[in-house]
């Protein structure tokens, strides 16, 4: 899967990629230098490696885009991101915008785009006039993408957590029936009187209910590395596609990873024993989650 990150220079493109996937703090943003030409980096996720394309948006480079339009061959998904925080640069990047669709139209592809009105905080920015930016980046680009599978986000670097789960449902965009799972999921855990953490193999978090266990994507590193190994165990020791761990200490606390056809594993983590209707909605969430795992399989072989 190929993921195009386009927009004018300083819109905040690296920064996006850094705080979601590279498990970077937004304070730990601010230093980072303009992007030279394009960058690409791979980040694994369902068992794929996506291929995430960081188009720099300055002058020259975008020029040099227009004359060599290959690069942009192949992608799956447009992520044009706007600064909301300077709205004297929406017109150039609308402009910019238009370019790169033509491009598209003459290679014959119709990538997905998912627009980010992007900096949607008030970090040394006044409340009424990012409301003001929102109408005016609504007005000025919404329908550009309307001949297009669209849709929109407001983002920001200082709300990890949803600029994760944002990603997320990008990168699950390729699966049609996979949405509707993951939201069902979503709804299981919140009745669910358990720790549970539903991550890939590569420690990319799908949902959970546990605060604190990822930055971004990510999963935090000392349960990425546990899931790691118990992924190591089932395929090297017990030899198939999906396997259950489960350990309890002295205090009656207990932990079970469940790892589906080696790409999708449920953490749960109990204080004792689950009262009956608990268990009954944590055991059909694991049956669920066991088809989820089947669907992803269907979706690569197709």
């Amino acid at each position: 899967m190929k993921i195009s990150l386009v927009g004018l220079s300083g819109c905040g493109k690296t920064s996006v990629y850094s705080v979601a996937f590279a498990a970077k703090r937004p304070e730990d943003t601010k230093g980072l230098a303009p992007t030279i030409l394009y960058e690409t980096r791979r980040h694994p996720f369902l068992g794929l490696q996506v291929g995430i394309f960081d188009f720099g948006g300055q002058e020259e480079f975008r020029k040099e885009y227009s004359e060599k339009p290959e690069v942009f061959r192949g992608t799956d998904i447009l992520i044009p991101i706007v600064d909301l925080h300077d709205p004297d640069t929406f017109q150039e990047a609308k402009d910019y915008f238009i370019n790169l669709l033509d491009i598209y139209r003459k290679m014959n592809e119709k990538p997905k785009v998912f627009l980010f009105l992007h900096k949607f905080d008030t970090t040394d920015f006044q409340k009424e006039l990012l409301d003001t930016n929102v109408k005016k980046a609504k007005d000025l680009f919404l329908d550009l993408f309307k001949d297009y599978d669209f849709d929109y986000m407001l983002t920001s670097i200082y709300e990890q957590d949803k600029l994760a789960k944002v990603f997320r449902d990008v990168l699950i965009s390729e699966y049609a029936e996979l949405k509707s799972h993951v939201e069902k999921a979503e709804k299981q855990l919140n009745e669910i009187k358990a720790k549970v953490i539903i991550a890939d193999i590569s420690g990319n978090v799908i949902v959970h209910n546990v605060q604190g266990v990822s930055s971004g994507l990510t999963l935090r590193g000392d349960l990425r590395d546990f899931i790691n190994a118990c992924n190591t165990v089932r395929e090297n020791i017990f030899m198939a596609d999906s396997s259950k761990f489960w350990g309890r200490d002295e205090d009656g606390k207990e932990v079970e990873l469940h790892i589906f056809k080696y790409i999708i594993s449920v953490l749960v983590m109990k204080s004792g024993e689950l009262d009956r209707e608990s268990q009954d909605k944590l055991n059909m969430l694991l049956n669920d989650m066991k088809l989820f795992a089947d669907l992803i399989i269907s979706a690569h072989t197709d």
